[in-house]
């Protein structure tokens, strides 16, 4: 359908606007005929009469005249064609007093749209009223805009604000397009999330069209800017480093409960103090209203959108980018388009997670809260009209999203190795102090940016709760870059041939679905569970009925996610010698843990769970056969410690003197001094670089997939039915 009175090929948000076609006019003679036609037979006929009521004369005339000055609706349809059509119907729709209600009650909504598109007299005055009725809105020729929108504070499962700085409504080719969106969500006092992305596009009923997303991780205080945030009565140890493994502990802790202090939130995602919480009512009451003339309200239109678009996080991004490599600064080889959305997250990693908020927010519990209790009783007996919704809305939208950028700073990955995997080693081996600095020099002062290109998603709800939602997304495209600002360093790390990932969700999470939920774990539920296990056919049979039985236990469900990453994929060299060092750095670690159990007299180490994935490449690499030095030092080593074992046993079996026992202990002190020393040349250098550089080579030669599979546990005490509540009627 043509947008009637469309000036401009392109507005200002990019889109596309459709100009009417001017068709050759056939003049009013021939609509004046027919209207003298329809005059004479509905002053002599019954059914005319009936014709003119039911709408479809009205509507039939309407064409005509809109033929007659060469602005008719649906104007790639030959007229008569039209106008056949529709009588034809009617006429159907006549040999019923039901059919015939229904079709009149739909006609003269279409007569008043026709009016709308075909007479620019009509759609003039209809604006100039719809501007003085919606004072809070800005209607400008088909479409709808809102401006200066509140914030949406989240203070649900998560804590975060999502701002959308303006939004267009066009009547006519029923889209909706979201203008400079911007979202902030607080993990804890010492992570932060942060996104932007300029435009959303949503052709309602099919297709949702995204550009380019702009995403940062931001942890420690000289990353979060605008001062701690307390949560629970939680306050920052100031004694302790920036990025102490305490502050790590705490931010992977803290706010699990919300954070209560809601103005502290809204300061430290936005670094403003102003921001207040307001209703809905008084927040819709501060959107911006424009002129009511055509010509003025088109132009601010326009501006407001030339605003939103220039002063946007991502594009003042991109001018920073450029003007540093125009004066020799910063990154001055950029190659191609990757290379520039990278280098503008780390422009972005420097600002706040909400750079343009506004004057108010509202809360997601007030809006839940808006309608009236007997409302939300009668909704919540409809679980099935939710389903019903989410099958209509995953089914006609699909999600395209043309790249995901995503920034973290190296120097809180460098924390993390720190507080999980070098802990206190450093400070009594000089090799693991080496290794430990050439690990973290490579990290500290670098940012890093994951790019995912091309993204398409889509999602099936499906109608009956016994089936699981599925969601899909691929990239076909996958870049890791490396980079040092100050030094202008800008380097790929890691590159695939694209990636996938396929999410399973239990249909009891969705809203109102309480009747649904599994039951907590009873007494013959757990005795059933430990009989299943004990009959189990095979260990891995076993290991999966514990494993569901524990679940059981915790009162747990499980989110189930696969994510694939298509080969062959290449790295580079520096990402290649940091493996190497981390890996020898973890392989020495183990050797002086398995040291330090044999100096306390333990006869096996504890059984404990890895901490750190970083812990795997090492003990899988010692597998390999192609070193037999580090399989002869590494069995001297174990009978080294069974021989000391041996020792202590016999000495306490034999009871021998205290002067004995001193001796075996200082003996033991001396040969594990000793083996320390000799670490460095238990673990080659060189063996470790040619595993990794193998690995490396032949992933870069493999076709085919590289598979994940995880799941992410969900609390169910959260999604159980409350007392009181009423039955289902649509379940």
């Amino acid at each position: 359908m043509a947008i009637l009175g469309a000036e401009n090929p392109h507005d200002a948000s990019g889109a596309t606007v459709t100009v009417i076609e001017q068709q050759t006019p056939g003049g009013l003679a021939t609509p004046m005929v027919w209207t003298s036609v329809a005059v004479v037979l509905i002053a002599a006929t019954q059914w005319a009469r009936r014709w003119l009521v039911s709408g479809a004369a009205i509507e039939s005339l309407l064409v005509l005249y809109g033929y007659g000055l060469g602005c008719r609706i649906f104007s790639d349809i030959p007229i008569w064609t039209l106008l056949a059509t529709f009588n034809l119907a009617y006429a159907v729709c006549s040999t019923s007093w039901l059919f015939w209600t229904v079709f009149t009650v739909l006609c003269y909504p279409i007569i008043g749209i026709t009016c709308l598109l075909q007479f620019k007299v009509v759609s003039e005055a209809a604006r100039k009223n719809l501007r003085r009725v919606l004072k809070e809105l800005h209607f400008t020729r088909d479409k709808i805009a809102l401006f200066n929108l509140p914030a949406l504070e989240i203070d649900t499962d998560v804590d975060g604000l999502f701002v959308v700085r303006g939004v267009t409504i066009s009547l006519s080719t029923l889209t909706l397009v979201a203008h400079g969106i911007e979202l902030g969500i607080k993990i804890g006092d010492d992570i932060e999330f942060a996104a932007c992305v300029d435009r959303v596009h949503i052709d309602l009923f099919r297709r949702v069209e995204v550009s380019d997303v702009y995403g940062s991780v931001k942890g420690g205080k000289p990353e979060l800017f605008f001062g701690d945030l307390d949560s629970e009565g939680d306050h920052a140890d100031d004694s302790m480093p920036v990025f102490g493994e305490t502050a790590l502990l705490r931010a992977a802790t803290t706010g699990a409960e919300g954070f209560k202090d809601r103005p502290k939130l809204r300061t430290s995602l936005t670094g403003v103090s102003w921001m207040k919480d307001s209703t809905a009512t008084a927040g819709f009451k501060s959107v911006k209203t424009l002129s009511a003339d055509d010509e003025k309200a088109e132009a601010q239109y326009l501006a407001m959108l030339k605003e939103i678009r220039t002063t946007s996080t991502s594009y003042q991004a991109k001018a920073q980018v450029r003007a540093k490599a125009a004066a020799g600064e910063g990154f001055t080889e950029l190659e191609n388009d990757k290379d520039v959305r990278a280098a503008m997250c780390a422009e972005l990693h420097t600002l706040p997670s909400i750079a343009h908020p506004p004057a108010r927010s509202v809360r997601v519990t007030t809006l839940q809260n808006l309608a009236p209790p007997r409302v939300r009783n009668f909704i919540q007996r409809l679980p099935f009209l939710y389903r019903l919704l989410l099958t209509t809305v995953a089914y006609f939208h699909r999600i395209s999203i043309k790249s995901i950028n995503v920034a973290a700073s190296g120097r809180f990955t460098a924390a993390m190795l720190q507080a999980k995997v070098f802990k206190h080693y450093s400070t009594d081996s000089a090799d693991i102090r080496r290794l430990e600095t050439r690990v973290k020099s490579w990290l500290a002062d670098a940012n890093f940016c994951l790019q995912l290109g091309d993204i398409s998603s889509h999602a099936q709800v499906p109608l009956s709760s016994s089936y699981e939602i599925t969601a899909y997304l691929k990239a076909d495209d996958v870049v890791a870059s490396r980079m040092v600002p100050e030094q202008g360093i800008l380097e790929r790390v890691i590159r695939l041939a694209g990636a996938d990932a396929t999410c399973f969700i239990p249909a009891f999470l969705i809203p109102h679905h309480e009747h649904v939920v599994p039951d907590k774990l009873s007494t013959e539920d757990e005795q059933s569970y430990e009989i299943k296990i004990e009959d189990a056919d095979g260990e891995p049979k076993a290991k999966q009925g514990e494993i569901q039985l524990d679940r059981a236990r915790k009162d747990e469900t499980a989110i189930r996610v696969s994510a694939h990453a298509s080969l062959p994929a290449s790295f580079d060299q520096s990402l290649l010698d940091f493996t190497a060092a981390l890996v020898k750095a973890t392989k020495i670690i183990e050797i002086e843990k398995e040291f330090d159990y044999v100096a306390t007299g333990l006869d096996t180490p504890p059984v404990t769970t890895p901490t750190s994935p970083t812990l795997t490449p090492a003990s899988t690499f010692s597998t390999f056969d192609d070193d037999a030095s580090i399989k002869s030092t590494s069995s001297g080593h174990s009978k080294l410690g069974n021989l000391a074992k041996n020792i202590r046993q016999n000495l306490k079996e034999g009871g021998a003197g205290q002067s004995i026992k001193d001796l075996a202990k200082d003996l033991g002190h001396s040969t594990h001094k000793g083996m320390r020393k000799a670490l460095g040349g238990m673990v080659s250098d060189r063996w470790i670089a040619k595993m990794v550089g193998k690995v490396a080579n032949n992933l870069q030669k493999a076709q085919g997939d590289l598979g994940y599979s995880a799941e992410i546990p969900v609390r169910l005490a959260g999604y159980r039915a409350r007392p009181g509540l009423a039955s289902k009627l649509l379940p």
